[in-house]
């Protein structure tokens, strides 16, 4: 009687072991594209058997097992980060790219073209205030021209800083969504791992990846340590240390809580795309635009003020000014000249025309690190295209990694429904299996008792 009884027993506990497992299964199918979620695996341990001591056998649920893997994560938040930096790059550069367009037809190449074709056509005529007009008018688009690309560099840094700053709250505000699973997780600590709280983890690291590097430390009270590109602490168990953008200096930087400067600890990231493109390409593109427009500036100013106007008298304003100090590009602009006041003539030779053709001439000299004022322009759109080109093609490998990485992940840890149908069938059968035994365990105990009765 006993043993029977000991064999129901055993036979319902397999039912309820079966009954979970069948849980579990139903619950990774219906979270197959849950973000972050993978796997669950009930695992099961078999109960001994000894009929002369009364054991009946049966099976126990053992404990639930994850079936992520740590690496395929980790893969795919570094190729996350590297595809992040790359594409916020090429995103930046493509918006500066229209306004260093190198050909001849227009913005700075064209303008200067017609500034010097207008002196060369002075020339010609040295006393036509027509011809005197078209110079000062062409004069003029020239420093539009520049003042319009120094425009562009200028709304691409202030868009960058805008975005450095969205950037830094949103990871602050992932930081803090860490930080609040960690308390869960530890809260939950001694009973079974809740699969969800597993799943908006991950989900929020991954998401994370995309923005910065960093380094995730496995505490044994199921929290983890965040570290801001491996060093700095952005997460530790429940305390949140939040980072910041400081633009106080020409070049924004990342400081910690401490106000200690971390920049040099984004090295991935969409954070790194945007502190690159701002501290580095915009600023080398500006400082070149500058470098430009001010040798530009000084020269014609040189020539003009070595001749004399229409009235036999030097120059009593240069033709061009600016503010090195806000920017040479930017400030360019055309003092207000008389067409009289042009200088062409040499001091020597009132209204003939000697100081335009030196003018004139200038179109072809090396005056900027040994090559012409277009040639000098032609280098710099030709940089920005290939900072351009790199970008893109930095950001199509990227983004294949990055989904040959995810690929590799869900193979791995994933919830592959085939796999999930088999294995319904088979707890299903061990279920029903353990139900028809029950059903005879239960059967033979009414007639045992009825017997005795």
């Amino acid at each position: 009687m006993g043993s029977l009884f000991g064999s129901l027993l055993a036979t319902a506990g397999a039912l309820r072991t079966f009954d979970r497992s069948l849980t579990v299964i139903q619950n990774n199918v219906a979270n197959a594209s849950t973000p972050g979620f993978v796997s669950q695996r009930l695992t099961l341990s078999p109960r001994r058997f000894d009929p002369r001591a009364g054991l009946a056998g049966g099976v126990d649920a053992g404990p639930m097992v994850s079936n992520r893997d740590d690496y395929s994560e980790r893969n795919v938040w570094r190729q996350a980060s590297l595809y992040g930096r790359q594409s916020q790059q090429s995103a930046d550069l493509r918006q500066i790219e229209p306004f260093f367009n190198i050909s001849q037809d227009s913005g700075i190449p064209s303008t200067l073209n017609q500034f010097f074709n207008s002196v060369s056509s002075l020339t010609v005529n040295p006393n036509d205030p027509v011809s005197r007009q078209v110079v000062l008018d062409q004069a003029s688009n020239v420093a539009r021209a520049f003042n319009q690309n120094a425009g562009a560099l200028g709304e691409a840094a202030a868009s960058a800083d805008r975005q450095i700053r969205q950037t830094v709250d949103h990871i602050n505000s992932l930081a803090s969504t860490v930080r609040d699973l960690n308390v869960q997780r530890r809260n939950e600590r001694g009973t079974a791992p809740d699969p969800a709280l597993d799943a908006k983890l991950y989900e929020t690291l991954e998401e994370l990846s995309q923005y910065i590097d960093f380094n995730v430390v496995q505490e044994a009270d199921g929290s983890i340590q965040l570290l801001f590109g491996g060093q700095t602490p952005l997460v530790i168990g429940d305390r949140l240390q939040q980072i910041r953008a400081d633009f106080s200096t020409p070049q924004p930087v990342i400081v910690d809580e401490n106000g200690v400067d971390i920049t040099t600890q984004v090295q991935q990231g969409t954070l790194k795309g945007l502190l690159d493109s701002r501290n580095i390409n915009i600023l080398s593109y500006q400082a070149d635009l500058d470098k430009l427009a001010q040798a530009f500036a000084d020269n014609v100013n040189q020539i003009l003020a070595g001749g004399v106007d229409m009235g036999g008298s030097n120059p009593a304003i240069d033709l061009f000014t600016y503010d090195s100090t806000a920017g040479s590009a930017a400030t360019l602009k055309r003092n207000p000249l008389a067409p009289s006041q042009i200088a062409a003539a040499d001091p020597g030779a009132p209204l003939g025309n000697g100081n335009a053709l030196r003018l004139a001439a200038l179109a072809d000299d090396p005056t900027v690190d040994g090559v012409t004022f277009n040639e000098f322009y032609g280098q710099l759109g030709a940089r920005v295209g290939r900072d351009v080109v790199a970008a893109n093609e930095g950001a199509g490998l990227q983004q294949q990694l990055l989904s040959q990485a995810r690929s590799l992940r869900d193979s791995r840890s994933g919830v592959s429904l085939d796999e999930e149908a088999a294995r319904l069938v088979e707890a299903q059968r061990a279920y029903e299996a353990n139900a028809q035994l029950f059903q005879i365990l239960n059967s033979l105990t009414d007639t045992l008792i009825g017997i005795l009765k």
